[in-house]
């Protein structure tokens, strides 16, 4: 999942918006969906998960504001978006990541703009309206807050200060025999995030799509972070999930030197 390239490429004539300018249109939708927040009716879509109108709204929003800066990328949507592009590029995006909790009224949810060439993220934005919390990449760096980002290393800590992020449901679903504390914030954007930033140890992501990844795994790519399969430990391929399918088991997002020991400590059940 390395990131490569970034705003600076022409590709079939196209040059991306630049990383603060992606920045500032997830902050602009962050804003419009604040309009919206502790005060929004919710419905279960076909899938049982919650959409609210903010979601509809938020989406309809950056559709259009990066639809007219990218006009022959493609872009996808959590909300019902497909639309097709001749050119390399495609955006993807959750509109609001953490509805749930937007709905419960918790501040932890995000607005997600991923950038795919091909099958790999070089450019996205997770940014959080309540806590004025930006993470970004493009170009093969980090950002945070207008900070950039290092490479995840070895951090060595005791027990009780590791932790992990994880689906509100993943105890019912794994034996998690993880020795440090385990949180949820109830969105898997920006847990992949706190894993990135190097705040959280790893993230067990549960019931995924692409635009709950896209986003995300830019900045965890460009830090020397990944996605992988719990069941399996193979590498998640954005590929299979570009028609918006949910992915096949449960991912977790790490370092690639840590992985192999954290993924038996979560140990899937059948």
């Amino acid at each position: 999942m390395a990131v490569r390239r970034g705003p600076c490429d022409h590709a079939a004539g196209m040059e991306l918006p630049a990383r603060t300018e992606l920045e500032a249109i997830a902050a602009d939708a962050g804003t419009l969906a604040l309009r919206h927040f502790q005060h929004v009716a919710s419905e279960r879509k076909a899938d049982r998960t919650l959409v609210t109108a903010a979601d509809r709204e938020v989406e309809a929003f950056l559709v259009r504001e990066l639809g007219s800066r990218l006009p022959e990328a493609g872009i996808l949507g959590e909300e019902g978006t497909v639309r097709g592009g001749p050119g390399p590029y495609r955006i993807v995006l959750d509109p609001i990541d953490g509805t749930a909790a937007f709905v419960a009224g918790l501040p932890t949810w995000c607005v997600c703009i991923g950038v795919l060439r091909g099958d790999e993220p070089i450019a996205g934005v997770v940014h959080l309206p309540c806590f004025r919390e930006t993470y970004s990449a493009a170009g093969g760096e980090a950002w945070w807050n207008g900070s950039r980002l290092q490479r995840l290393g070895m951090v060595p800590l005791s027990d009780g200060d590791r932790f992990i992020v994880a689906h509100a449901k993943a105890h019912l679903r794994h034996r998690i025999r993880y020795p440090g504390k385990v949180r949820s914030f109830g969105s898997s954007a920006y847990h992949a995030a706190l894993v990135a930033r190097g705040v959280a140890e790893a993230g067990l992501l549960g019931h995924v799509h692409l635009w709950d990844l896209a986003a995300a795994g830019a900045v965890l790519g460009a830090v020397g972070g990944c996605f992988v399969y719990l069941s399996s430990g193979a590498p998640v391929d954005f590929g299979p999930l570009a028609d918006g399918r949910r992915a096949p088991g449960y991912v977790v997002a790490g370092r690639p030197e840590t992985l192999p020991r954290l993924l038996p400590e979560l140990d899937a059940r059948a």
